[in-house]
This record gives C-alpha cells, sequence and structure tokens, in this order.
C-alpha cells in the first residue's frame, strides 16, 4: 500500500474533530492521490472495510453537507460514483466481499438528470410545511385535498379540474399536495398555462416547456417526446401532474399530452392507452370567468369550441 494511502487512513483513523478531517481529507486528496487509487490498490481489500466503516459511514453527511439529501441517498451516491470509477478500471463494487451495492433504482434516476431534480428536494423541510399548511386547511380545501391524494395513492388514474376565482386558495392546495408528495419521495409537477403562474407554484414550468407542446398546434398534434428520452422516463415516475390556470389555453394542448402519454406509458402500464392521461392522475385548475384562449380574428363560438370545456377530456 502506498505511503499516501497510510496516511490518508491514518487521518481518518485518529482524527476526531469533524471539520479538521474534512479540511485534511480535502488537502491530502488534492495534493497526493484519487480515490481511485485507493480502490486499485493491490490490497485494496484489505483497506476496504477502514473506508467503509470510517468514510462513508462517519463522514457522508461532512462530504456531501450541500446536498439536500437523506441518509439513504447519501449512501447511495457514494456507492454509485465509487462504482463508476470502478467500472472506468475493469472493476466493480461486486469483486469486494461484503462492499454494498448502489440501489438499482438510484442508480436509474442518477443517470437521468430530470428525475434527479425531482427527487432531489429537502424531505424533512417539506413534511414540517406540509404539516403546517395542512392545518390551514378549511373543510373545503381539505376536501379537495384528500379526494386527489386517495387518486394518488390508489395508483388508478384520475382527472380532476379545481374550479375558483382568484384568492380562493387554489395555489395554496397546490402547494400542500407538492410538499406532501415530494417529502416521500414521490414525483409531482407543477406546470401552469403562462410564465407568470408557473412562478406561484413549487418547482413550477409552464405546460409547454415541461410537456414539449407544439405551438402551432392542431387536433392531431402530439408532444414532441421521445419514448425513450429521459423526459419519458420522468413521465413514467411521475405520480400526479398539477396543470395551473388552465382555461386559458387551447384544448388541443390538453389533448396532445392526453395521447402523448398514452403512448409513452402502454410498453410498461396495462391498459394505459384506454384511460385519460395514460392513467396519470392529472388536476386543472383556473378560473373560466377570466382570460380564455385567445383565438386571432375568432369569433365568440370559435373561442367556446377551443376551451377545455369543448374537449373530449
Amino acid at each position: 500500500m502506498s505511503e499516501d494511502a497510510l496516511n490518508f487512513i491514518h487521518e481518518i483513523n485518529t482524527q476526531n474533530d469533524c471539520l479538521k478531517i474534512k479540511v485534511r481529507i480535502v488537502r491530502i486528496w488534492k495534493q497526493s492521490f484519487s480515490l481511485d487509487m485507493i480502490l486499485m490498490d493491490e490490497k485494496g481489500k484489505k483497506i476496504q472495510g477502514t473506508i467503509k466503516a470510517k468514510l462513508i459511514h462517519n463522514f457522508k453527511r461532512f462530504l456531501a453537507e450541500d446536498l439536500t439529501l437523506s441518509d439513504d441517498e447519501v449512501k447511495n451516491l457514494t456507492l454509485y460514483r465509487i462504482e463508476q470509477l470502478l467500472l472506468r478500471n475493469g472493476s466493480s463494487l461486486k469483486n469486494f466481499e461484503g462492499m454494498p451495492f448502489p440501489d438499482a433504482e438510484y442508480i436509474l434516476s442518477s443517470s437521468n438528470r430530470l428525475i434527479h431534480d425531482e427527487v432531489s428536494y429537502d424531505k424533512d423541510a417539506l413534511k414540517v410545511e406540509h404539516d403546517k399548511l395542512f392545518r390551514s386547511f378549511n373543510d373545503e380545501q381539505r376536501y379537495v385535498y384528500e379526494t386527489i391524494i386517495s387518486a394518488v395513492e390508489k395508483d388508478e388514474g384520475g382527472v380532476f379540474f379545481v374550479y375558483g376565482y382568484g384568492g380562493t386558495g387554489k395555489t395554496f392546495i397546490w402547494r400542500t399536495l407538492s410538499a406532501a408528495l415530494r417529502s416521500k419521495g414521490e414525483i409531482l409537477l407543477n406546470v401552469a398555462s403562462s410564465g407568470i403562474a408557473s412562478l406561484l407554484l413549487p418547482g413550477g414550468r409552464t405546460a409547454h416547456s415541461r410537456f414539449v407542446i407544439p405551438i402551432n398546434i392542431n387536433e392531431d398534434s402530439l408532444c414532441s417526446i421521445n419514448p425513450n428520452s429521459d423526459l419519458a422516463a420522468l413521465l413514467r415516475k411521475t405520480k400526479l401532474i398539477i396543470w395551473d390556470e388552465a382555461p386559458m389555453i387551447h384544448k388541443h394542448c390538453f389533448e396532445a399530452l392526453d395521447k402523448t402519454l398514452r403512448d409513452i406509458l402502454r410498453s410498461t402500464t396495462p391498459c394505459s392507452e384506454e384511460k385519460l392521461f395514460g392513467g396519470k392522475v392529472v388536476v386543472f385548475g383556473g378560473d373560466f370567468r377570466q382570460i380564455l384562449p385567445v383565438i386571432p380574428k375568432g369569433s365568440r363560438h370559435d373561442i367556446v369550441n377551443s376551451s377545455l370545456n369543448s374537449s373530449y377530456i
């Protein structure tokens, strides 16, 4: 074993001050060697136990203190990075007896930036936020919340519309639903028909941006999502889609997403082609007394015919 490796192990074993250890680890790491050298050492099997017990277990939180991840996520991230180093050198964690291996589901999400972003929220903070918001519900808001959560838990799909004029608490419900699902590590997508409205949603995006909805849309349009893309994988794992200010967008946008989700999910979800939005739970919100779809030179009939109320959805 190299002298640098021995010094590194000595630092981990003897120093008690976590901050000093972090400084020493970073300095030694930069000056002397990389993790590859330790794991590729001919006596790697002998020291892997020390690395596992001391580095991974004791200091994982200090080495990743800027990440809002749970202990299990930090462990999987660490193991995943080590596995990548080993694979590049023709080895694997599986070659080291007793060494844990990263969870397969985590490997999938780590390789997909979109999924990784959606599961990287601070779950503890969101749990506290959810409990605080939930206690402030009135009876009607609680009924809406519980109905939607029940549909998500049953995982049988469902389409809902939460109707109410401005100031009635729709965004308050969206925030509570977002905190509820994300605190459990589940994926929820918040979108809105306009950029301004999307800024009010936690992690919000415009519907056109998130679902790649064509600008020039017609009844035959589909979202530009490859079934093998990262975005398609994200949609497969999504538990709930919230679409705010829905009345202001053309009905063909909703229908394009519906047809696209049915197509994407048919390979993984039984009977998805027969269900609206492929069996996903989708919640629309808005006020039909506000802005309706803008139809250039369109008549009253054209505007009404383009609205969500005129859609088969």
